[in-house]
């Protein structure tokens, strides 16, 4: 201030006396801040300008969602004519987001395979998606277990309250529907166990009213076996065990039996489960490949499995009514034995011969077959992986000739790969099918019943082994 304003240019001395050095000063002062105030004031103006821009701004940017939603609620329609469906994939993208990472690699597996593949296979994400977000299911934040002891007089809250903790369930469940043929749709619900760590897998069956196993089956049927449909759908896999081993120290912790199984309710923990959902073992990083390598053969062994157990469903429901269905007819001459009797036993009235060669988890069935007089009773194994793993029989006759019963034996079960390659949905009933026909050529061939059938060689080997096998360009039976 004073080199501007009160210094001279002569000497450098300060011009008047400090009083008007003072006014000078105060004066000068009074300028530079009414010039501040007068930028301060256009400074304000430009912000109440660039405020109101803003709020426009928002206002415009708020009202774009409703917009939007209204836009696709609109097109729904057209979306629906031409497959789309842009707003269900956004709101399964906005709930894929919350799923656990074990069900987040099956989501996203199996609709990049579909998407890829053009299968069909629909996915999709249901639960309580208000839940997922609020709760954080993945927290393993121990709360207390009052457990009754011998003496104590409290009541016990570690059975039920327990049970809820150690199977606790995330929210959010994934759905894969696989189409298979002839209208049937295979519906697999995935569930994540939050503390166990694991994943279950339950299947119900669709059938389309147009489907030909509507004509095949009564109103009301219940379409699926009496043996779960997901057990031994890979070999040795039958969901009884949790793959976890931490899940017998939660039993302890939390006062519940060693022996307890994860309820049937929410699935099975099956290991292929584990597998698509990239756990290789507990502990370690989700692997990725793992999953995506799962799929096929996943999408693969359901659409064969499901198939296959409606077409059992259907035999079993015709044999038990004494009928072989037309769909397992083999290549055979006029067979005049017929089935008789078709009905479901156990281990305990099967002879200990058959026991040896069959498991607890086999369906046994009791067979009679009949010519005239002459009856043959027969005992059939049926594995889970059937048809994968063919049907066991096993014949029962009042008679000494075992060298012609044990290779009847061999046509049926050593000799059955020729009636799988004929198609294998129907193996049981060609099984049966070639029971009766055996059984003919043995009643014949043995003179129990007058013979109509040609032999090339009637006995053959110090067995004196009947020719069991039917050439059917020639119409005759010959030996192996």
């Amino acid at each position: 201030w004073y080199q501007r304003r009160v210094r001279g240019s002569e000497g450098g001395k300060p011009e008047g006396t400090k009083h008007q050095q003072m006014v000078r000063r105060l004066e000068w002062e009074l300028e530079q801040r009414k010039g501040m105030k007068k930028k301060l004031e256009s400074w304000e103006k430009k912000r109440s300008v660039l405020q109101e821009e803003i709020v426009k701004l928002d206002e415009y940017l708020s009202s774009l969602p409703p917009q939007l939603e209204e836009l696709l609620t609109s097109t729904n329609p057209v979306q629906e004519f031409l497959g789309l469906k842009l707003v269900h994939r956004q709101a399964q993208s906005e709930m894929a987001a919350w799923l656990p990472p074990e069900l987040y690699n099956i989501y996203s597996q199996v609709v990049g395979y579909s998407e890829y593949q053009k299968s069909g296979v629909t996915v999709t994400i249901s639960g309580d998606l208000e839940r997922a977000k609020t709760k954080d299911t993945s927290s393993d934040t121990d709360e207390p277990v009052e457990i009754e002891g011998k003496h104590s007089k409290r009541r016990s809250t570690a059975s039920d309250p327990g049970k809820k903790k150690v199977f606790k369930t995330h929210p959010l469940t994934v759905e894969v529907v696989v189409p298979c043929d002839d209208g049937v749709h295979a519906k697999v619900l995935f569930t994540y166990l939050v503390r166990l760590r694991v994943v279950t897998a339950g299947i119900s069956l669709m059938i389309t009213t147009s489907s030909p196993w509507r004509e095949k089956f009564s109103v009301g049927t219940d379409y699926m076996s009496s043996k779960e449909l997901l057990c031994d759908l890979w070999e040795g896999d039958y969901g009884d065990e949790c793959p976890n081993p931490d899940m017998p120290g939660l039993l302890n912790k939390y006062g519940l039996p060693s022996k307890s199984k994860i309820p049937t309710s929410l699935g099975r923990p099956f290991r292929w489960a584990q597998r698509l959902a990239g756990i290789s073992s507990f502990g370690q990083p989700l692997d990725v490949a793992l999953s995506m390598e799962t799929v096929p053969r996943f999408l693969s062994a359901i659409k064969k499995r499901c198939l296959a157990r409606l077409s059992l469903k259907y035999q079993l429901r015709n044999l038990s009514a004494g009928k072989l269905v037309k769909e397992g007819a083999i290549a055979q001459p006029t067979v005049l034995t017929e089935l008789s009797l078709w009905k479901e036993t156990d281990l305990d009235g099967v002879p200990g011969a058959m026991g040896r060669h069959v498991s607890e988890r086999d369906s046994l069935y009791e067979v009679v077959v009949k010519r005239s007089k002459s009856t043959c009773k027969a005992y059939v194994a049926l594995p889970l992986r059937y048809p994968e793993a063919p049907p066991f029989t096993t014949l029962h006759l009042s008679s000494p000739d075992l060298a012609n019963v044990r290779a009847m034996e061999e046509e049926l079960n050593v000799h059955v790969g020729e009636l799988v390659r004929e198609g294998g949905n129907y193996l049981l009933t060609k099984v049966i099918a070639r029971l009766c026909m055996v059984m003919d050529v043995y009643l014949e061939g043995t003179g129990a019943e007058p013979q109509i059938k040609f032999f090339l060689e009637k006995l053959r080997g110090p067995g004196n082994i009947l020719p069991f096998v039917y050439d059917g360009e020639r119409q005759l039976f010959q030996h192996r």
